[in-house]
């Protein structure tokens, strides 16, 4: 994976366990996660193929979406931030597609710090959790 779009931890705890302590992280630094995409569920429903967990979670901290979207309409294109967990042979791997990563593909430098203090908190959330 690319390190510079990603931020990425290990942990020998399960898929579940892993969702169950990140949602509490993020609860403590004022993020909600506002949905959760078992993708290996789907696969299996619409393919019958079996994948190992993997999940997508659309994590937003409401304050701050609020203000990146009230400077630019457009941002909703990389928001909200995206986190996936998933079993990888004998580890659960935690990575989060960087804020400051998504805010340069949009060009709007002046929300450079938001989207720095965003990856910051997002980060720990992360940290504490692997």
């Amino acid at each position: 994976m690319n390190t510079q779009v990603a931020y990425t931890k290990q942990t020998s705890k399960t898929v579940q366990q892993t969702l169950e302590t990140l949602t509490g992280a993020l609860k403590q630094r004022s993020f909600e996660i506002l949905s959760t995409i078992n993708v290996s569920k789907i696969i299996k429903e619409k393919t019958g193929n079996t994948i190992d967990d993997y999940l997508i979670l659309d994590v937003c901290n409401p304050k701050d979406a609020n203000n990146a979207l009230s400077l630019h309409k457009e941002v909703g294109l990389v928001l909200p931030c995206k986190i996936i967990i998933y079993k990888d042979i004998d580890k659960t791997v935690i990575s989060l597609f960087r804020p400051t990563e998504s805010i340069k593909t949009l060009g709007f430098s002046d929300l450079k710090e938001l989207a720095q203090d965003v990856e910051h908190h997002l980060k720990e959330a992360i940290d504490a959790t692997a």
